[in-house]
């Protein structure tokens, strides 16, 4: 979760990464969640949800009002939509405070600190785990490429009204998630876990059965765990998906852990 911290000399800022809950904080990664004191306010209203989730995608930078409208209306906008919009801001400042929430030439701002949004924060931690993965550190990957993901809560966003542009974000920060994932997965590995992580794989690869990175990690936990043959069926699987689907063979990467698996390439266990 996100904190709004005091007004601070250009207003009522969202607050820092690891900052401590003081006055309102907000989260984007599952239902839309406001919490001010300690307390969660309900938004019952989807188009005071939906405002709020635009500007926090957005923040600091200025959302023009067309673009507000077109995000909450699409092709029904109604004559009365400037008008309503206004009342919408209104409703969200006296939420998160008057400064919170600035007007610029011809829209709005949310300002908000580095780090302020449960989604940023989740972007930074996973960043940082795949940075310690990238230099050799699997244990220090796998703390916060966890970190990153138990600040989700459910689909990102689930009960907002999603404009193209939301849809747009919400679709890179799902994404960005099974990436996360896919990190988190690629850390075990390399600490040698191969079979703790096979169930997870397995659910994985059955909602995203031509995801290949996922199918490659699969057949790599199988055969450092002595399953050698499930390996190999796992690759065919997914060659017979993508034939069917696509009409195309698997690509290079996992094609190549298939012709090593064959091989009995000995580097593919760990020292």
């Amino acid at each position: 979760m996100t904190v709004i911290s005091p007004p601070s000399p250009r207003g009522a800022l969202l607050g820092s990464v690891g900052a401590e809950p003081a006055g309102a904080r907000l989260g984007l990664l599952g239902p839309l969640q406001l919490h001010c004191g300690g307390t969660e306010i309900a938004l019952p209203a989807a188009k005071h949800r939906a405002l709020l989730a635009l500007l926090a995608i957005n923040a600091n930078r200025p959302v023009q009002v067309d673009r507000i409208i077109a995000e909450l209306w699409q092709a029904d906008e109604p004559e009365s939509a400037r008008k309503t919009l206004q009342g919408y801001v209104w409703r969200l400042r006296g939420l998160l405070g008057k400064r919170a929430v600035r007007t610029t030439g011809s829209g709005y701002e949310l300002l908000a600190e580095a780090g302020s949004v449960d989604a940023t924060r989740f972007e930074t931690l996973a960043e940082a785990g795949r940075a310690a993965l990238r230099t050799g550190d699997a244990g220090e990957a796998v703390r916060l490429l966890r970190g990153a993901l138990e600040l989700w809560r459910g689909p990102a966003l689930a009960d907002v009204p999603l404009g193209p542009g939301v849809f747009a974000y919400v679709s890179r920060l799902e994404e960005a998630r099974l990436m996360a994932v896919e990190g988190l997965i690629d850390a075990e590995l390399a600490l040698g876990r191969h079979a703790e992580v096979v169930p997870a794989l397995r659910e994985l690869v059955a909602e995203h059965p031509l995801r290949e990175r996922l199918r490659a990690q699969l057949m790599l936990a199988l055969l450092r765990g002595g399953r050698q043959a499930e390996a190999l069926a796992a690759y065919g699987d997914l060659r017979e998906r993508l034939i069917e689907d696509q009409g195309l063979d698997p690509g290079r990467a996992v094609t190549e852990l298939h012709r090593r698996i064959l091989a009995g390439d000995a580097a593919l266990h760990l020292a």
